[in-house]
Protein backbone atom coordinates (compact mmCIF):
# COMPACT_ATOMS: atom_id res chain seq x y z
CA UNK A 1 0.00 0.00 0.00
CA UNK A 2 1.37 3.15 -0.27
CA UNK A 3 1.96 5.90 2.45
CA UNK A 4 0.17 9.03 1.85
CA UNK A 5 2.16 12.28 1.24
CA UNK A 6 2.87 14.33 4.53
CA UNK A 7 -0.46 16.45 5.87
CA UNK A 8 1.34 18.73 8.09
CA UNK A 9 1.26 22.24 6.48
CA UNK A 10 4.22 23.81 6.05
CA UNK A 11 5.35 26.60 8.32
CA UNK A 12 5.22 30.14 6.77
CA UNK A 13 8.12 32.62 6.89
CA UNK A 14 8.70 33.72 10.22
CA UNK A 15 7.55 37.61 11.23
CA UNK A 16 10.35 37.87 13.72
CA UNK A 17 13.93 39.23 12.07
CA UNK A 18 16.03 36.87 14.10
CA UNK A 19 18.30 35.03 12.31
CA UNK A 20 17.59 31.34 12.97
CA UNK A 21 20.72 28.55 13.03
CA UNK A 22 20.94 27.02 10.15
CA UNK A 23 21.97 22.75 10.13
CA UNK A 24 22.76 20.33 7.37
CA UNK A 25 22.42 16.97 8.12
CA UNK A 26 23.96 14.34 6.10
CA UNK A 27 23.36 11.08 6.60
CA UNK A 28 24.61 8.16 4.96
CA UNK A 29 26.36 4.27 5.17
CA UNK A 30 28.97 6.25 4.19
CA UNK A 31 30.82 2.82 3.03
CA UNK A 32 33.06 4.41 1.78
CA UNK A 33 32.15 8.04 2.01
CA UNK A 34 33.42 9.64 -1.26
CA UNK A 35 34.28 13.25 -3.30
CA UNK A 36 30.59 13.43 -4.35
CA UNK A 37 29.43 13.69 -0.36
CA UNK A 38 32.10 16.34 0.19
CA UNK A 39 31.12 18.24 -2.68
CA UNK A 40 27.14 17.75 -1.75
CA UNK A 41 28.16 19.29 1.53
CA UNK A 42 30.19 22.09 0.19
CA UNK A 43 27.49 23.10 -2.03
CA UNK A 44 24.95 23.39 0.58
CA UNK A 45 27.05 24.79 3.26
CA UNK A 46 27.42 27.58 0.01
CA UNK A 47 24.48 27.96 -1.20
CA UNK A 48 21.83 27.63 2.02
CA UNK A 49 24.52 29.39 4.33
CA UNK A 50 24.75 26.30 6.54
CA UNK A 51 26.10 27.65 10.43
CA UNK A 52 27.03 24.03 10.98
CA UNK A 53 27.22 20.29 9.16
CA UNK A 54 26.69 17.10 10.95
CA UNK A 55 27.69 14.15 9.45
CA UNK A 56 25.73 11.38 10.54
CA UNK A 57 26.94 8.07 9.65
CA UNK A 58 24.45 4.77 9.99
CA UNK A 59 24.63 2.73 12.63
CA UNK A 60 22.77 -0.02 11.46
CA UNK A 61 21.80 -0.04 7.89
CA UNK A 62 18.21 -1.75 7.80
CA UNK A 63 17.81 -1.39 3.96
CA UNK A 64 21.49 -2.95 2.98
CA UNK A 65 21.80 -6.06 5.17
CA UNK A 66 25.10 -7.14 7.38
CA UNK A 67 27.00 -6.87 3.62
CA UNK A 68 28.24 -3.39 5.38
CA UNK A 69 31.72 -2.38 6.29
CA UNK A 70 31.57 -2.25 10.79
CA UNK A 71 30.54 0.67 12.35
CA UNK A 72 33.59 1.73 13.65
CA UNK A 73 35.51 1.88 10.68
CA UNK A 74 32.92 3.97 8.69
CA UNK A 75 32.63 6.55 11.24
CA UNK A 76 36.75 6.52 10.84
CA UNK A 77 36.55 7.10 7.44
CA UNK A 78 33.79 9.32 7.75
CA UNK A 79 35.73 11.58 10.14
CA UNK A 80 38.72 11.69 7.93
CA UNK A 81 36.26 12.76 4.59
CA UNK A 82 34.73 15.66 7.05
CA UNK A 83 38.15 16.94 7.13
CA UNK A 84 38.47 17.55 3.82
CA UNK A 85 35.62 20.80 4.73
CA UNK A 86 37.30 22.57 7.58
CA UNK A 87 38.22 25.36 5.36
CA UNK A 88 34.40 25.84 4.80
CA UNK A 89 32.68 29.08 6.23
CA UNK A 90 30.29 26.21 8.83
CA UNK A 91 31.91 24.15 11.79
CA UNK A 92 31.65 20.67 10.21
CA UNK A 93 31.49 18.00 12.82
CA UNK A 94 30.62 13.69 12.73
CA UNK A 95 27.58 12.68 14.85
CA UNK A 96 28.09 8.99 16.41
CA UNK A 97 24.11 9.24 16.85
CA UNK A 98 23.29 6.27 14.89
CA UNK A 99 26.28 4.28 15.60
CA UNK A 100 25.88 4.36 19.47
CA UNK A 101 21.86 3.84 19.15
CA UNK A 102 20.45 0.15 19.84
CA UNK A 103 18.88 -1.49 16.99
CA UNK A 104 18.44 -0.58 13.20
CA UNK A 105 19.31 3.21 11.71
CA UNK A 106 16.16 4.71 10.86
CA UNK A 107 16.37 8.77 9.52
CA UNK A 108 12.65 9.76 11.27
CA UNK A 109 14.41 8.63 14.74
CA UNK A 110 17.22 10.84 13.87
CA UNK A 111 15.78 14.09 12.88
CA UNK A 112 13.31 13.90 16.00
CA UNK A 113 16.57 13.81 17.93
CA UNK A 114 17.98 16.68 16.10
CA UNK A 115 14.98 18.55 16.66
CA UNK A 116 14.97 18.08 20.32
CA UNK A 117 18.62 18.95 20.33
CA UNK A 118 18.97 22.24 18.61
CA UNK A 119 15.60 23.53 19.32
CA UNK A 120 12.40 24.81 17.37
CA UNK A 121 13.62 27.72 15.54
CA UNK A 122 16.81 26.21 13.72
CA UNK A 123 17.04 25.46 10.08
CA UNK A 124 17.21 21.82 9.63
CA UNK A 125 18.23 20.65 6.31
CA UNK A 126 18.33 17.14 5.66
CA UNK A 127 20.90 16.94 2.46
CA UNK A 128 20.48 13.91 0.48
CA UNK A 129 21.43 13.23 -3.76
CA UNK A 130 18.78 12.33 -5.57
CA UNK A 131 19.10 9.00 -5.70
CA UNK A 132 17.89 8.69 -2.41
CA UNK A 133 15.12 11.40 -2.97
CA UNK A 134 14.10 8.72 -5.75
CA UNK A 135 14.02 6.28 -3.03
CA UNK A 136 12.24 7.75 -0.43
CA UNK A 137 9.17 6.12 -0.38
CA UNK A 138 10.79 3.37 0.79
CA UNK A 139 12.19 5.39 4.28
CA UNK A 140 11.08 4.25 7.52
CA UNK A 141 8.63 7.01 8.58
CA UNK A 142 9.24 9.30 5.66
CA UNK A 143 6.33 10.63 5.59
CA UNK A 144 7.07 12.05 9.06
CA UNK A 145 10.36 13.96 7.90
CA UNK A 146 9.46 17.09 6.81
CA UNK A 147 7.30 17.30 9.87
CA UNK A 148 11.41 18.34 11.88
CA UNK A 149 13.22 19.50 8.62
CA UNK A 150 13.64 20.56 5.06
CA UNK A 151 14.63 17.91 2.21
CA UNK A 152 17.70 19.73 0.52
CA UNK A 153 18.04 17.67 -2.92
CA UNK A 154 21.19 17.79 -5.40
CA UNK A 155 20.43 16.64 -9.06
CA UNK A 156 21.57 16.17 -12.46
CA UNK A 157 20.71 18.75 -14.56
CA UNK A 158 17.59 17.36 -16.31
CA UNK A 159 16.05 15.56 -13.26
CA UNK A 160 12.33 15.23 -13.75
CA UNK A 161 9.90 15.23 -10.65
CA UNK A 162 7.99 12.74 -12.90
CA UNK A 163 10.55 10.23 -11.91
CA UNK A 164 9.39 10.27 -7.95
CA UNK A 165 7.13 7.94 -6.47
CA UNK A 166 3.49 10.03 -6.49
CA UNK A 167 3.04 10.66 -2.73
CA UNK A 168 7.11 11.94 -3.10
CA UNK A 169 6.06 13.86 -6.01
CA UNK A 170 3.06 15.93 -4.88
CA UNK A 171 5.20 16.34 -1.57
CA UNK A 172 8.12 18.04 -3.39
CA UNK A 173 6.06 19.85 -5.65
CA UNK A 174 3.52 21.56 -3.07
CA UNK A 175 6.64 22.36 -0.76
CA UNK A 176 9.29 23.42 -3.62
CA UNK A 177 11.32 26.87 -1.87
CA UNK A 178 14.01 28.70 -3.20
CA UNK A 179 16.97 29.14 -0.38
CA UNK A 180 15.62 32.30 1.31
CA UNK A 181 12.72 30.40 2.63
CA UNK A 182 14.96 27.35 3.15
CA UNK A 183 17.18 29.91 5.50
CA UNK A 184 14.54 31.43 7.10
CA UNK A 185 12.08 28.67 8.36
CA UNK A 186 12.39 25.29 10.65
CA UNK A 187 11.17 22.41 8.25
CA UNK A 188 8.87 21.48 6.07
CA UNK A 189 10.13 22.73 2.72
CA UNK A 190 12.18 20.67 -0.24
CA UNK A 191 14.58 22.57 -2.05
CA UNK A 192 16.11 20.78 -5.46
CA UNK A 193 19.41 22.18 -6.76
CA UNK A 194 20.30 20.61 -10.32
CA UNK A 195 23.69 21.66 -10.39
CA UNK A 196 25.86 18.91 -8.73
CA UNK A 197 27.21 17.27 -11.88
CA UNK A 198 28.88 14.29 -10.13
CA UNK A 199 27.60 10.73 -11.00
CA UNK A 200 29.65 8.86 -8.20
CA UNK A 201 28.43 5.92 -6.09
CA UNK A 202 29.37 3.98 -3.02
CA UNK A 203 28.78 0.57 -4.42
CA UNK A 204 30.81 1.74 -8.12
CA UNK A 205 33.78 2.25 -5.79
CA UNK A 206 33.80 -0.17 -3.64
CA UNK A 207 33.74 -2.34 -7.02
CA UNK A 208 36.84 -0.89 -7.94
CA UNK A 209 38.56 -1.38 -4.94
CA UNK A 210 37.68 -4.75 -5.00
CA UNK A 211 39.33 -5.33 -8.34
CA UNK A 212 42.15 -4.26 -6.79
CA UNK A 213 41.90 -0.28 -8.61
CA UNK A 214 42.65 2.28 -6.81
CA UNK A 215 40.45 5.47 -6.47
CA UNK A 216 41.83 8.11 -5.26
CA UNK A 217 40.46 10.88 -7.47
CA UNK A 218 37.33 9.91 -6.27
CA UNK A 219 37.67 9.61 -2.16
CA UNK A 220 39.14 12.25 0.32
CA UNK A 221 43.03 12.20 0.39
CA UNK A 222 42.49 10.17 4.53
CA UNK A 223 39.76 8.53 3.33
CA UNK A 224 41.97 6.73 0.55
CA UNK A 225 45.01 6.27 2.81
CA UNK A 226 42.59 4.73 5.51
CA UNK A 227 41.44 1.76 3.32
CA UNK A 228 44.71 1.22 1.69
CA UNK A 229 46.31 0.96 5.32
CA UNK A 230 43.38 -1.20 6.68
CA UNK A 231 43.18 -3.30 3.45
CA UNK A 232 39.38 -2.37 3.00
CA UNK A 233 36.75 -4.19 0.00
CA UNK A 234 39.71 -6.57 -0.90
CA UNK A 235 38.01 -9.94 -1.39
CA UNK A 236 40.18 -13.09 -1.92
Amino acid sequence: MTEAAPSTPAPAIPSSKARPRRVGLLGGTFDPPHAAHVALARLCIDRLGLDELLWIPTGQSWQKGTDVTPAAQRLAMTELAAAALQDSAAQVRTSRIEVDRAGPSYTIDTVRACREQYGAAASLCWLMGADQLLRLHTWHGWEQLLDYVHLCVATRPGFDLAQLDGPVREAAAARRADTALIQSTPFGRIWIEPTLAIDLSSTALRQRLAAGERADDQLPAGVANYIATHGLYRHG
